[in-house]
């Protein structure tokens, strides 16, 4: 058995395609406009990481008092279910030119090949939605070695099941030799409840929600304001280490693999 990090898991929309989570988060405010109920990118991206129709009814729980102002009635089921019925179509629409792989992508995943690390996946995305993101970001040259959806039999984040899933179809064991790669809250839960080293994806992620663009070009001090509340969010979830993006995690990763030879399991703050 290969000794220190066996696998790697990382998320996709933030973490190693989509600079700043930019495509759901569109998707999401067009489906509730056409619903007739206004709701902010800030109440989108709370939930950002879950299954997408788990994620639309986490929303509208969120603001049901503002919805029944609105309605005369609390949200049910099926507003969540007409919601996510505008919602998967206007997805469609964008993911496609949103499945490009953030900087430092490649070349991480070429480093984990040469080091015989293997590279899984979870997402909160469908496994029609993933076909299309897979596709597009296997044009670009990353292809990692498993993804795994959520589905009715497959609970989403933050439940470590597509982790398990991941361990089970790569061939690795302990769960502790596995470090879990997200841009959100839900990430990280749900690598600490599988019971694996997590980190935290700070400025490409839903946490900061900027775009490339915007990432370059934002002042200096805009940016570190903006790079201290996403990490003291994701600290706050429990997360081992927070890094700016997939371009630092080759780094950090030698930082944990000699934790792990020296003998130290992750613990399980805040999971």
């Amino acid at each position: 058995m290969k000794k220190g990090i066996q696998g790697v898991i990382c998320d996709w929309a933030g973490t190693t395609v989509d600079f700043g989570s930019l495509s759901p988060v569109a998707a999401f405010s067009e489906a509730f406009e056409r619903f007739g109920f206004s709701v902010s990118y800030e109440e989108i991206r709370t939930f950002m990481g879950m299954l997408k129709f788990d994620h639309t009814k986490a929303i509208l729980e969120l603001t049901k008092e503002r919805f029944s102002e609105q309605f005369g009635r609390l949200p049910e089921d099926k507003d969540a279910q007409a919601i996510y019925d505008y919602f998967e179509p206007a997805l469609f629409d964008v993911l496609a030119s949103h499945s490009v792989p953030i900087q430092g992508a490649l070349d991480f995943a070429e480093t984990l090949k040469k080091r015989s690390i293997k590279l899984g996946s979870t997402t909160g995305y469908t496994a029609s939605m993933m076909d299309v993101v897979t596709r597009e970001a296997a044009k670009h040259g990353y292809r990692p070695d498993c993804y795994v959806s959520p589905s009715a039999y497959l609970p989403g984040r933050p439940h470590p099941f597509m982790i398990y899933k991941n361990a089970i179809e790569l061939e690795i064991y302990p769960l502790s030799s596995i470090v879990k790669i997200g841009d959100t809250i839900s990430d990280i839960r749900e690598g600490l409840n599988a019971g694996c080293w997590s980190i935290g994806v700070a400025l490409s992620g839903n946490e900061t929600g900027i775009s490339y663009d915007a990432y370059e070009q934002l002042p200096k001090s805009i940016l570190d304001d903006k790079r201290r509340h996403a990490k003291e969010k994701l600290e706050n979830a429990g997360a081992h280490y927070v890094i700016e993006g997939i371009w630092e995690a080759s780094e950090l990763l030698l930082r944990i693999e000699e934790k792990i030879l020296n003998g130290e399991k992750p613990c399980r703050i805040h999971a």
